[in-house]
């Protein structure tokens, strides 16, 4: 297959380099020095996003922003390829697919996998190894099926609470003073999403306010019953609790 990449940054940059040992893979980045520091690494590079078109599949993994205007973009030139997107919410994606092309074939997708760390430099062909994606198997990925609205309302309680947590948990540590140095890794760990970028942060929490609110709600509800058995001395309270969320975290694997 000849699959264009347009987005060569961490999520982008891992695709094209987990894919072309299968596929004829070609790629396309805004910034001019992407492109060099990807050409260097031996994927075809094209000098404009419109020399991605013919394609049996493109993969849009531009910053949130720019999703659907890329969309928008390839759509009226992808002559029935495959147009997937990785963006972390799919309300816009569903929104425009509704008024693209008629052969404009639109497939929202999103890779549960990533780093704090970002751009080509940061990208890794076994980035989707055994992680959860919609359709890209030859990445090693595991599918798995949704709608939007049940795809943004879980990455309210997977991704954006989480993040808000780590930078809420994250700003009070800062009163830790002098021994914040001397934190271990139970707090670098839970902290570790706080250094995600604050463009796509505010991306991920802005996106789709009402989600996030309601999951971050549920994190400040259940931090006040744990609050409140605390000042009550409820021993058997904290201990379920716990046992529960251990319980949870097992699920993983």
């Amino acid at each position: 297959m000849k699959i264009g990449v347009a987005g060569l940054g961490l999520i982008g940059g891992s695709l094209a380099l987990a894919l072309r040992e299968r596929h004829e893979v070609i790629g396309y980045d805004a910034d001019a020095t992407v492109r060099a520091d990807v050409a260097r690494s031996g994927i075809r590079v094209m000098a404009t996003i419109e020399e991605l078109v013919p394609a049996d599949a493109i993969v849009v993994a531009t910053p949130m922003p720019a999703i659907v205007p890329t969309l928008e973009r390839l759509a009226a030139h992808a002559d029935g390829g495959l147009l997937l997107d990785t963006a972390s919410l799919k309300r816009g994606v569903v929104d425009f697919a509704a008024r693209a092309p008629e052969r404009a074939r639109i497939v929202g997708g999103h890779p549960m996998a990533g780093a704090t760390s970002s751009g080509f430099s940061a990208a890794d062909p076994e980035l989707f190894r055994d992680r959860p994606f919609l359709l890209v198997r030859d990445a090693g990925a595991v599918v798995t099926v949704c709608s939007a609205e049940v795809h943004d309302r879980a990455m309210a309680r997977l991704v954006s609470a989480p993040l808000a947590t780590a930078a809420a948990l994250a700003v009070a540590g800062a009163d830790a003073g002098d021994l914040l140095a001397a934190a271990g890794p139970g707090f670098r760990d839970s902290t570790r999403l706080a250094e995600t970028p604050a463009d796509l942060a505010v991306e991920l929490l802005l996106g789709n306010p009402g989600d996030a609110r309601a999951a971050i709600g549920s994190v400040i509800e259940a931090l006040e019953q744990l609050a409140g058995a605390l000042d009550r001395g409820d021993r058997e309270y904290v201990h379920n609790i716990l046992v529960a969320a251990r319980q949870v975290r097992s699920q993983l694997g």
